[in-house]
């Protein structure tokens, strides 16, 4: 066995650059993730706008109340003023229109005393700048946006719109196929388990693990894999028509695991084999080098539900993430409180708990969730975070800060490392 960081490590290292990228429409562009820095081309908003609709009119001509002004003019979204501004007056305003020249705020509406058409009274005085959108507070000409490696969600589609770029340039799909293996699997939709089977869940879970990061991979579930060599092997063939191979089950040392051997068989290039983790030891990741020079990237994941699922968000789940050019940080570690008592003793592997993360009253707190092992996937549903238990320590005391890996990263998310100051 070698060490969780090790391993890691071993993985980062092994990403390869990203394939040639290609430019896709905006509609089909989500999920996509960028190959080049999208920047601004105008400045945002392009002009001073107005926040409201209301009357544009001088501070200092409304320091002393009350006040009457003389209007002078109308101006809407998408037109501008092409009057003369003059102390004593204002201009009546609609929301997103520019504001002219000279003045430098916007009295909302509702607060505003029509006397006629061409006269204003005004009781209460806006402070100065109010409701204006000052030209180039949002992002200015030049400015990078959104950097290469940014996943394309809706905001960042809309977005692109805003800087114009109709055919954003994005990495390519990895195509990822994922096969369950074990002769006790039966289908769900294969009626009641008989003597000794149980019904397959990791093939449709690990699918929906790589469908859930959010980045349009193609994925498909190839079925159940009996264990049989013939049947391993064709499932290996299949998968080098793929770029990413995932195998649940067969990667231990039984009798009938004939994953191992036959990936090898196959002039598999081991790069990790077992790591000193709970769930999960029996892990395998390599490469396997095609007829055409490309590469299969294979993992082999262990059987019991949960440490398959474990072992997906640790490993798996990071390397997709950079073979599809995502910058930043693949897994959102994060200190929480434990707010429970723990169970549990030290042993010679990092453990991941299962734990329910949530925001509490001055921070994030996390407590363990019940379950009954890597088996326990009714259990393991309560969770949306691991406990990290270091190798060699005992799990952490109630009311100490530990690390937790968040299993929904983007509901603790942290802000963008492009996030503008004060953001």
């Amino acid at each position: 066995m070698i060490p969780k960081d090790e391993a890691l490590r071993i993985l980062h290292q092994a990403i390869p650059a990203p394939g040639h990228p290609e430019r896709v429409d905006l509609t089909e562009a989500l999920g996509r993730v960028l190959a080049e820095d999208a920047v601004a081309d105008v400045d945002a908003p392009p002009f001073d706008r107005s926040a409201m609709d209301g009357y544009a009119l001088r501070a200092d001509d409304v320091a002393a109340l009350p006040v009457e002004l003389e209007v002078i003019g109308l101006v809407k979204a998408g037109d501008t003023f092409a009057g003369e501004v003059r102390p004593g007056t204002a201009v009546k305003i609609m929301t997103g229109a520019p504001v002219p020249a000279g003045y430098d705020s916007v009295q909302p509406i509702e607060l505003c005393l029509p006397l006629g058409a061409d006269r204003l009274r005004l009781e209460q005085a806006p402070a100065r700048g109010a409701n204006v959108a000052r030209r180039g507070e949002d992002m200015r000409e030049g400015e990078v946006v959104l950097p290469a490696g940014s996943a394309l969600r809706a905001l960042e589609i809309g977005m692109l719109s805003t800087l114009g770029q109709a055919r954003p340039l994005v990495y390519p799909r990895p195509r990822v196929t994922v096969f369950a293996t074990g002769d006790e699997l039966i289908g769900p939709d294969e009626g009641r388990p008989g003597p000794g089977q149980i019904r397959e869940s990791n093939g449709a879970m690990l699918t929906a693990q790589v469908l859930s990061l959010g980045l349009g991979i193609s994925a498909r579930f190839g079925g159940i894999v009996r264990d049989e060599v013939e049947a391993t092997r064709e499932a290996i063939e299949t998968g080098l028509a793929g770029d990413v191979l995932i195998l649940s089950g067969g990667v231990s040392m039984g009798d009938y695991d004939f994953v191992h051997h036959e990936l090898k068989a196959r002039g598999l290039e081991v790069l990790i084999e077992k790591v000193a983790i709970k769930p999960g030891k029996p892990l395998l990741f390599g490469r396997i080098t095609k007829v055409d020079g490309s590469l299969l990237w294979v993992f082999g994941l262990p059987g019991n539900p949960v440490s398959s699922f474990s072992t997906f968000e640790i490993f798996v789940r990071p390397f997709l993430r950079g073979l599809m050019g995502c910058s930043g940080p693949h897994l959102l570690e994060l200190p929480a409180r434990l707010v429970e008592p723990m169970a549990g003793k030290a042993i010679k592997r990092t453990q991941h708990l299962p734990a329910r993360l949530i925001f509490g009253a001055v921070g994030l707190e996390v407590r363990p969730v019940r379950w009954n092992g890597s088996g326990d996937l009714r259990g393991m549903m309560d969770a949306n975070a691991f406990i990290i238990v270091p190798a060699g320590e005992a799990p952490p005391a109630q009311g100490a800060t530990c690390r937790v890996i968040a299993l929904e990263p983007d509901a603790f998310r942290l802000p963008r490392s492009n996030a503008r100051a004060g953001s």
